[in-house]
């Protein structure tokens, strides 16, 4: 569930989310590598207002997406008239699908820690909705981000410009994914930005990843023998 105070802000912000087409780097190196079915069934959960759906399209996917902000939906809707694309409002932590109902999900950019007060529900749901063999890919903003090493103690939620938002690290791949995925693998953004065309910055968190913004977790080969209580 995402809280209300978050859900606000981000229907207050639609229209600048409408704005932004652009794919990033990382994404594609991401989905390229371990979403390699490009006939698939994916889902998309928080797609926003539709960022990541044209190019996810493009690759062939038969795509399911959804968001929990009306607002949100409204624009994704209007962004991808036309396409084959189902987009519907519902909640990340309680999705509306049977078990084993798609080879990949994605959460993009972030939109996991938007999740209050347990991104563990989503995991859960996303563990659930996958066909054996499946992957699940998101990112975190990471905890040990070092502009950001003053929210370490403020817990793992920290208020950002008004929004509430969860940071992982990389034990929670031992602490709470290896609940629900056999296999958790961490990729530091930073790590899959090019050398050439990094400024200064960049290259200080290339060399120490562990400090940078963003982890990506791609769980893989969802457990069997979990019961995640979907009735």
């Amino acid at each position: 569930m995402m809280i209300e105070q978050n859900r606000k802000i981000f229907a207050q912000q639609a229209a600048d989310y409408d704005k932004q087409d652009y794919w990033r780097f990382d994404e594609e190196f991401l989905i390229e590598k371990y979403f390699k079915d490009k006939k698939a069934k994916l889902l998309v959960l928080g797609c926003g207002a539709g960022r990541t759906l044209l190019p996810l399209y493009k690759k062939g996917f038969d795509i399911t997406a959804i968001d929990i902000v009306p607002e949100m939906v409204e624009k994704s809707a209007a962004k991808i008239k036309g396409m084959n694309i189902k987009i519907l409002e519902m909640d990340a932590t309680d999705l509306k699908f049977e078990d084993n109902s798609f080879d990949y999900v994605f959460f993009p950019f972030h939109g996991i820690d938007c999740i209050y007060p347990d991104i563990y529900q989503c995991v859960s749901e996303a563990r659930r909705v996958l066909k054996p063999g499946g992957a699940f890919i998101f990112n975190s903003h990471n905890i040990f981000f070092i502009k950001r090493i003053n929210f370490l103690f403020s817990g793992r939620y920290a208020d950002y410009q008004g929004i509430k938002l969860y940071r992982m690290a990389w034990f929670d791949s031992l602490l709470g994914l290896k609940k629900y995925f056999e296999k958790v693998k961490i990729i530091y953004r930073i790590s899959l930005q090019p050398w050439r065309g990094s400024n200064w910055k960049d290259m200080v968190y290339k060399i120490l990843p562990f400090f940078s913004k963003s982890i990506y977790f791609i769980c893989t080969q969802p457990r069997k023998n979990y019961d995640s209580g979907k009735k």
